[in-house]
């Protein structure tokens, strides 16, 4: 009789859910552009993901956002979303969005 051999493999611990969200700069500041960031992605993706937005940065004319991976049809969506509010908001910063790895 063939006896199935299941291998058993340690298993890795499962990632956070979501993290907390890494703000730097003037607390007023940041804390208007992430308001308004937060309302453009509930209306882009039809709600607001829970930990969408891992990372905003205001300094130095430069605006950085790290987003969650994954969100929207082409999983870019909440990248663009970002990008064209911080665009709109911030006129004259350089902006640099990017996908968190996970």
């Amino acid at each position: 009789m063939l006896q199935r051999i299941i291998p058993i493999l340690r298993a890795r611990p499962a990632p956070p859910a979501w993290l907390p969200t890494r703000l730097v700069g003037q607390p007023e500041h940041v804390e208007r552009v992430r308001a308004a960031l937060e309302v453009a992605v509930a209306s882009g993706l039809g709600h607001t993901p829970a930990g969408w937005l891992r990372e905003l940065r205001l300094e130095g004319g430069e605006a950085f956002v790290t987003v969650a991976p994954g969100l929207g049809l082409d999983s870019l969506g909440s990248a663009e979303i970002a990008f064209d509010t911080l665009r709109r908001l911030l006129p004259d910063t350089d902006i640099f969005v990017g996908q968190a790895r996970t």
